[in-house]
């Protein structure tokens, strides 16, 4: 059942993340560098949960080969240790695969408390929530490109990206005084917030 439930999740997102990747490709080639810009986010999330799925099949697979000791031992056996508790690790984390609760639940009751010492690193710096980067989605975009053998340069999006702000040039910085308002037919006219201005004189 966690195989077949697990098969068809990382089918359903390797489609999701093929279609982004391709219509990603085509904007790039269609010269809309900063439209596929714009979906790197998405495709990001996709393969980072892909890579999640990859995790989670081989623990999986460490204790489907070792369920025969397992089931002689008291303890974990020392090959089994990153598995049991990086699925452990991962069942408060993965909601899309619930069997992921009911392996926590078999190995706690019978090996106890969790120990995440033994949960794979690499495995824990996937599941880590993050930002994406400017350099990380660009980074994404040149792949792309190199992968459908798309001639791209990327200057013109980078200082695009990371152009500095245009300073505010000051053209609603300055608001007059109230000194400067005169009573009503002394006025030369009206400024837009409907105030009565003298005409500098000079």
């Amino acid at each position: 059942m966690a195989k077949a439930r697990l098969e068809v999740l990382k089918k359903k997102k390797s489609s999701v993340a093929r279609f982004l990747k391709n219509d990603m490709a085509e904007l790039l080639r269609s010269g809309f560098d900063y439209n596929a810009y714009c979906r790197a986010d998405g495709l990001l999330v996709e393969q980072k949960m892909i890579a999640c799925y990859n995790f989670i099949e081989q623990f999986c697979g460490c204790i489907s080969s070792n369920l025969s000791a397992m089931n002689k031992q008291r303890e974990c056996p020392e090959e089994c240790k990153e598995a049991v508790q990086s699925l452990i690790y991962a069942a408060a984390r993965v909601s899309e695969f619930p069997e992921l609760r009911d392996f926590r639940t078999l190995f706690t009751e019978r090996y106890g408390t969790s120990n995440e010492s033994f949960v794979n690193e690499e495995f824990i710096e996937t599941l880590r929530p993050k930002s994406t980067t400017k350099e990380l989605k660009l980074q994404l975009l040149h792949d792309i490109a190199e992968e459908f053998n798309i001639e791209w340069n990327s200057k013109s999006l980078e200082q695009k990206l990371f152009k500095p702000p245009r300073e505010d040039q000051n053209r609603h910085c300055r608001r007059k005084s109230k000194d400067d308002i005169v009573p009503k037919g002394e006025f030369q006219g009206d400024d837009e917030d409907g105030n009565k201005w003298k005409k500098n004189k000079g």
